[in-house]
């Protein structure tokens, strides 16, 4: 029997590390994304590495800049910025309707979006707690630990085919409830943007610790609100988390030694963007916070300034590069 086509839709970082997992695995899988990226990989192929992982390389990618490479597709693993999910349901309800769709994006608005968009399709949720980055030309890393997390029904192949590549992967019940838990830790991403370093470097800085707490703990509040019962994040709790970060920096080091395990050229997507000239997914992170906060009618003030700080950034196309000590006097005083 032919193998189910996969066709990664929005193929930057996490996409071509997704989809090369799944080759790896034994998948057949299409990566659809930018013309400049097509290129790289007919020159070079695609290389994977990550965190405490032997490097592999794939001689032969299937890599497409067309959307009508779409068509056909059984499975489409989205990995479009959330501010494209409207248009990219769009190109799949042209081209491949009744796919089985699943959304490895960030926020929590993607799965309705789709719904919406691409009523025929069947629709799932998944998490990627890991950091991937592009130290090179069709290379592609991963540089923190962590398995994924993915909704009910999802298909086997995509699934089987990530095992197999030594992905760890976990079927949930409750999608929505991990979705909420990435968007609080991911509130990190703008502070990284701002920094211009490493993940690693911002988070052993107390000021910057504080920062985040700040805007997760305004989450929770509005997460309370809503009635979600916000899960965990690579096996902890977002209050287990707050409970981490307090803690003064000695200590603190440790711990991210010991249990955090993130590499030390770590860094976010989001300064990717910012020093790559493209838009933020912010209105997705802060701003969703920010907006269900004031539906609520409680305040966020924290995310609201800092989002405000990212898309000053963004504006200038250049990171501030603030210290915690800079974020701390200017988000929390």
């Amino acid at each position: 029997m032919n193998k189910p086509r996969i066709t990664v839709l929005g193929a930057g970082s996490i996409g071509c590390y997704l989809g090369g997992r799944m080759m790896q695995g034994g998948a057949a899988v299409t990566l659809l994304g930018r013309e400049r990226l097509a290129k790289v990989m007919a020159q070079k192929g695609l290389t994977l590495s990550a965190h405490g992982r032997a490097t592999i390389h794939l001689d032969e990618v299937d890599f497409a800049s067309d959307p009508v490479a779409l068509a056909g597709s059984d499975i489409v693993a989205l990995c479009v910025k959330s501010q494209d999910t409207a248009d990219a349901a769009a190109l799949i309800r042209q081209h491949a309707p009744t796919a089985w769709i699943v959304s490895f994006q960030n926020g929590i608005s993607n799965l309705a979006t789709l719904r919406d968009g691409v009523p025929d399709a069947v629709i799932g949720g998944a998490v990627v707690p890991f950091n991937v980055t592009s130290p090179g030309p069709g290379r592609f890393h991963r540089g923190t630990d962590g398995g994924l997390v993915i909704g009910p029904g999802a298909p086997e192949i995509v699934s089987g085919a990530l095992r197999a590549a030594g992905v760890g992967v976990r079927i949930v019940d409750d999608i929505d409830a991990y979705l909420w838990a990435k968007l609080l830790v991911n509130l990190n991403n703008a502070l990284n943007a701002l920094s211009g370093g490493p993940l690693r470097d911002g988070l052993l800085q107390r000021g910057y610790r504080r920062v985040l707490i700040a805007m997760i703990e305004e989450g929770l509040a509005v997460a309370a609100a809503e009635d979600v019962d916000v899960a965990t994040f690579n096996g902890r709790h977002p209050k287990t988390l707050i409970r981490l970060m307090a803690r003064p920096d000695w200590l603190y080091r440790i711990v991210m030694d010991r249990i955090a395990k993130i590499d030390r050229t770590a860094r976010s997507s989001m300064l990717d963007d910012l020093e790559a000239g493209r838009g933020p997914e912010l209105d997705y992170l802060q701003g969703e916070i920010v907006r269900r906060a004031e539906a609520h009618g409680i305040g966020a003030p924290v995310n609201r300034a800092v989002m405000c700080a990212t898309q000053d950034a963004f504006a200038q196309r250049k990171t501030p590069r603030l210290s915690g000590a800079d974020m701390e006097r200017l988000f929390l005083s």
